[in-house]
């Protein structure tokens, strides 16, 4: 367990449990704010991915929309820091 009750993960690099181009995924879901309405194909070969590792979540009932979650954002702001 990790702060705040959140799963610790052992990689925070671009290479560590989710890879990159995940981690652009999350960037596109926090830059579209409250909810991102998933567009592509590209969106869609890493949703599994990000909802796995608890960075993402389903709002509603809609499978096309996904916001980030507070381990996502914190997982973003670690990159950022580049701790």
């Amino acid at each position: 367990m990790g702060i705040g009750g959140l799963q610790a993960h052992r990689c925070w690099t671009a290479e560590g449990p989710i890879g990159p181009r995940c981690i652009a995924f999350l960037r596109r879901v926090r830059a579209a704010g409250v909810h991102y309405t998933i567009m592509n194909n590209a969106d869609r070969a890493v949703l599994d991915k990000a909802l796995s590792a608890g960075f993402v979540a389903r709002v509603g009932k809609s499978r096309e929309d996904v916001r980030l979650t507070a381990a996502g954002a914190a997982f973003l702001d670690r990159l950022a820091r580049v701790e």
